[in-house]
């Protein structure tokens, strides 16, 4: 397969990746925003179910025969189970379930706390039971947009598509290996980073030389040179090299075995599709195995574009 081929459906993998990943953290938003807005004390079961209540312990009851629950319809069997401490926050909370027989109407219903001698719990702890026909009917009361739509919890969509994710990570992995490979049978090397050309050279240069003039000139001639040279030259030198020769933007490639270039040699650098060449940059150092170059002519490139170098025997 052709580098060009390679690098389409790396693109596409990359594209495939960002989408599933973007949709991850959007099901990850999804299932916090709606767990913040979540009224605890409001519960979506069907009728026939049971659920599990807990609360912190009322003030004045220590023991769980100190208090009772009194649902708002008869037909609700709530069963007190047990007291235990509370992880976050401390203190004494106690457990109780709610059984709701299969023929309750739906609608709401409520369960409130109070002391064994008839006073309600201080603050007052009411629970919300919504009874629902079906399961739909549940899933459309919930405060997640994902359940709502798609009957799925949002937490366990992002764990689905974090495994979907990796597989076009993986692909673009592979690709890349493969890439790398086609590159260097063509005789090409990727650009791996590219740098703005350096500013502070020329005026590091300019600010030099008006500093030796005048030492050089004692007390003859007093201001005359020292002011018309430092005024002419700073200002020449920077627009006379602009990004056209050693100071143009700096390109960083890593070329194959046999096609590294010799020191300052010029070597053409194309698009990512290596079909159009963008320009030339004249090869200023030799690192290992690491080339730097610099674009002629004030041409920009980004990362990713391609060098086209010699072959050598």
């Amino acid at each position: 397969m052709s580098y060009g081929a390679l690098a389409a459906w790396r693109r596409l993998a990359g594209r495939v990746g960002c989408v599933l990943m973007l949709l991850l953290l959007a099901a990850l938003v999804d299932g916090m925003v709606a767990g913040g807005l979540k009224d605890p004390n409001r519960l979506d079961i069907l009728s026939g179910q049971s659920v599990s209540l807990s609360e912190q312990m009322p003030r004045g009851a220590e023991k769980l025969e100190d208090i009772e629950l009194r649902p708002s319809d008869p037909r609700i069997t709530l069963r007190l189970k047990e007291t235990y401490s509370g992880f976050w926050m401390g203190g004494s909370i106690w457990r109780a379930e709610a059984e709701l027989p299969a023929d309750l109407p739906t609608g709401a219903y409520s369960v409130a706390v109070y002391h064994h001698n008839g006073t309600a719990a201080a603050p007052p702890q009411v629970f919300t039971i919504h009874a629902h026909p079906d399961l739909r009917a549940v899933q459309a009361a919930s405060g997640s947009l994902t359940t709502r739509t798609l009957g799925l919890s949002p937490y366990f969509l992002a764990l689905c598509l974090l495994c979907l994710a990796i597989l076009p990570m993986g692909a673009s992995f592979v690709l890349t290996r493969k890439i790398a490979g086609a590159l260097r049978a063509e005789g090409m090397a990727e650009i791996f980073r590219a740098m703005a050309a350096p500013r502070s050279a020329p005026e590091k240069a300019a600010q030099a030389e008006p500093q030796t003039e005048p030492q050089a000139e004692p007390q003859a001639e007093p201001q005359a040179e020292p002011q018309a040279e430092p005024q002419a030259e700073p200002q020449a030198e920077p627009q006379a090299s602009p990004e056209a020769g050693p100071e143009g933007q700096r390109i960083y490639f890593c070329p194959a075995p046999g096609h590294m270039p010799a020191m300052g040699s010029l070597v053409d650098v194309l698009d990512e599709d290596a079909k159009n060449v963008l320009g030339a940059a004249q090869v200023t150092e030799i690192e290992n195995k690491n080339v730097v170059a610099c674009m002629q002519n004030g041409v920009q490139v980004r990362p990713g574009a391609l060098v086209k170098l010699p072959v050598r025997t």
